[in-house]
């Protein structure tokens, strides 16, 4: 599975990075502004994303509406409270403190049960 991660902490983002990768899947990043990760969302198959809600004052919200208008699960992987996310979101926040390995462990869950990785047993692309 191809993750998008959307981080800028670069030592969270790093960590998750290197997560996926132990799970067995591809991260796509990471990426600390929304420009390059919309490039990447266009120009490469991604099956999941894990973003962080803020990217140096900005709000990822923008890149969680692509995702969730095309079906592409994912997680936002916050330290803000619920009550900043906009209530179309709400299922999909894991909020921090939590491990890592416990988030991307989600995130393949989410898409297994809901979502859309192309093909879950290796005949994809």
């Amino acid at each position: 599975m191809r993750i998008v991660i959307i981080e800028d902490e670069y030592f969270i983002a790093d960590d998750l990075a290197v997560e996926i990768r132990r799970s067995g899947h591809q991260p796509i990043g990471p990426f600390a502004e929304l420009s390059p990760a919309f490039h990447a969302a266009a120009s490469a198959a991604i099956d999941a994303a894990l973003l962080d809600v803020d990217l140096h004052g900005r709000a990822s919200f923008e890149f969680a509406d692509l995702l969730l208008n095309t079906s592409i699960p994912f997680l936002i992987y916050t330290g803000y409270s619920r009550e900043v996310i906009p209530s179309r979101f709400a299922r999909y926040v894991v909020e921090k403190p939590i491990p890592i390995r416990d988030v991307v462990d989600r995130l393949c869950w989410h898409a297994l049960v809901h979502g859309s990785p192309r093909d879950w047993y290796g005949v994809g692309p």
